[in-house]
């Protein structure tokens, strides 16, 4: 009798003209974003690959010159992009894609991609994520609002359940039909997308991605099918269910992410950026523990001057200003240490804060798993800033390590060759690895496993009292 049910159920929505037309409508407008999305990771990917080859040749061919100056001379750290980046572009628009590294600053990533959009592009970009988010709901509620209370107002559902149809095999019945007409719609789609991940370079590290994302994606759709099943089991007529279910919708697609959006930002205000770099500067003067920079330096001259067993620099077997800049390059990250972990807090809370909504939210659940996924983050771009933090201070020391132990003390002439630069490692962006990813997302699981559970026993609870509203 199930197999009956979703058979009755698949037949009857394959020839309904107005699901297949909109069924079409998000077929095309997912085929556009997909083809949009390869051809901009394509595009973007070579034109990042290059700019980090054409930096990293230009610091090894910087020609003879003190390693303090070439370590103000600096590199540029590209944010290499994932082939699913282009799927889910998440945060990616609005954080910058590369960072400059210097001696004595960390810098904030630049060139956001949304400051050269236009106003159009500033408004939403058509991506496969925010197409299925948005529009693959509409389309199962289309598929699935009149499937009880349609039925009540035709009369059948009564001779349905006249002949001793089980309310819960009908539920199921029903599910599994309109589950299968999803599948004729999406499924190719969904084949085409994981044929072009196995094309595109490095498309195949990420299929573990893919499919995680799948999963979710289709639970996500499951979700608002079970909601809406159990809606127009409880109401009466099917107008009313629609407009119950595209309230629920916008509500929770729109309305609620936006909400926690700005209470993030509410309860856990960011520092403006000229008073956090103002704080920084002046911390950087007086020193964290209130001891100036000065003062460290003259106290790590004297132990010098003891542990060699000489009265002046000049007689050190190092060079004593390599000592400083290492010094004062080491004082200036503690700081950088406190400053920027205490901004990574604040935006922790915020994610924290936002993913606390998702209990009311499936899409903003979705939407976390997404962007992890698609390593479009803030933890993805928090990584990012954090690798090339941690690459600038090993270049930074191998600058001062040069000078220490290769010049003499007060040499200021010294002069270091292409061997110094030529021996720097290129900077290699490394995203986390799946399973990483996959413990990150243990909150975003367990609020889609609680919707997909509450809507299905809400349908089971509406369905089994049906008979009641039958006598």
């Amino acid at each position: 009798m199930l197999i009956t049910v979703a058979g009755k159920e698949f037949r009857e929505t394959m020839r309904d003209g107005r699901i297949m037309w909109s069924a079409i409508i998000l077929i095309l407008m997912l085929i556009a974003a997909m083809g949009t999305a390869a051809q901009r990771y394509m595009d973007i990917s070579y034109e990042r690959s290059s700019a980090q080859e054409i930096v990293n040749i230009q610091f090894a061919n910087q020609g003879e010159k003190n390693p303090h100056a070439a370590a103000h001379y600096g590199i540029y750290a590209f944010k290499s992009v994932r082939p699913l980046s282009f799927f889910d572009t998440g945060i990616s628009s609005y954080t910058g894609v590369s960072v400059w590294l210097e001696a004595h600053k960390q810098n904030e990533a630049e060139g956001e991609p949304a400051r050269d959009a236009t106003a159009m592009e500033r408004f939403g970009e058509l991506t496969p994520a925010f197409t299925l988010q948005t529009l693959l709901p509409l389309l199962v509620i289309l598929l699935a609002f009149p499937a009880f209370s349609g039925e009540r107002e035709n009369g059948t559902l009564r001779q349905v359940m006249s002949m001793q149809v089980s309310p819960v095999t009908l539920f199921f019945g029903k599910a599994l039909g309109f589950s299968a007409s999803l599948a004729v719609f999406i499924g190719p789609i969904i084949a085409i997308g994981l044929l072009g991940l196995f094309l595109v370079p490095e498309g195949r590290d990420f299929i573990g991605n893919a499919l995680i994302l799948i999963v979710f994606y289709i639970s996500y759709a499951m979700v608002f099918l079970f909601l809406t099943l159990s809606v127009s089991a409880n109401l009466k007529s099917s107008q009313s269910t629609l407009v119950a279910m595209v309230i629920f919708w916008a509500i929770s697609s729109f309305v609620m992410p936006r909400i926690a959006s700005d209470l993030s930002g509410l309860l856990y205000p960011t520092p403006a950026s000229v008073t956090f770099q103002k704080n920084i500067d002046e911390a950087i003067q007086v020193g964290l523990d209130g001891i100036s920079p000065d003062t460290v330096i003259q106290q790590r001259q004297e132990q010098m001057l003891k542990l060699y067993d000489v009265n002046t620099v000049e007689e050190l077997p190092i060079n004593f200003q390599g000592v400083i800049f290492d010094l004062t390059e080491k004082l200036g990250n503690r700081v950088f240490d406190k400053f920027y972990g205490e901004l990574n807090e604040i935006v922790s809370r915020q994610v924290s804060l936002f993913q606390a909504f998702s209990i009311v939210s499936p899409r903003m659940a979705l939407q976390t798993a997404s962007m992890e996924l698609s390593g479009t983050s803030i933890n993805h771009h928090n990584d990012f800033i954090s690798q090339a933090e941690i690459y600038r201070r090993a270049l930074i020391n191998q600058m001062n390590q040069d000078i220490i132990y290769n010049s003499q003390s007060g040499q200021a002439d010294y002069r270091a060759g292409p061997e110094l630069w030529s021996s720097v490692k290129p900077f290699e962006y490394n995203q986390a690895d799946l399973t990483s990813i996959i413990i990150s997302l243990g909150p975003s699981f367990v609020v889609m496993i609680l919707w997909l559970g509450i809507s299905i026993v809400s349908g089971i609870i509406a369905v089994r009292r049906i008979k009641v509203t039958l006598t």
